[in-house]
């Protein structure tokens, strides 16, 4: 596939919404599915700066996600869902890290 065809992952619903009010920010993740819906909603409820986070799969045989964020007023959205992309992408390397590590233990 081109790259030039190929769509984005992480879509931003309303982005002119979201220049009118910074604090609110729904995304659409394509090709994920509960795993990360349900991590992201953990890891974002408990940030102090967010008022309310939630996903939702809008059909079954869809293969995406709809994560919505509402931080606190005067505070954006989007630095924030990067604050938890981050958070998540080091603790599912610090369970990867576990694993192999009993994995090797046990194997080896």
């Amino acid at each position: 596939r081109s790259m030039t065809t190929e769509k984005p992952r992480v879509e931003i619903l309303d982005p002119e919404g979201l220049k009118t009010d910074p604090s609110l920010l729904t995304v659409v993740l394509h090709e994920e599915d509960h795993t990360i819906g349900n991590s992201l909603k953990h890891i974002l409820c408990m940030m102090d700066d967010v008022e309310f986070a939630g996903y939702n799969v809008p059909h079954p045989l869809e293969d995406k996600i709809l994560l919505r964020l509402q931080t606190k007023q005067g505070v954006a959205a989007a630095p924030i869902l990067l604050k938890a992309f981050d958070h998540l992408e080091t603790l599912f390397a610090d369970i990867r890290q576990k694993f192999e590590k009993a994995h090797n233990t046990f194997s080896g």
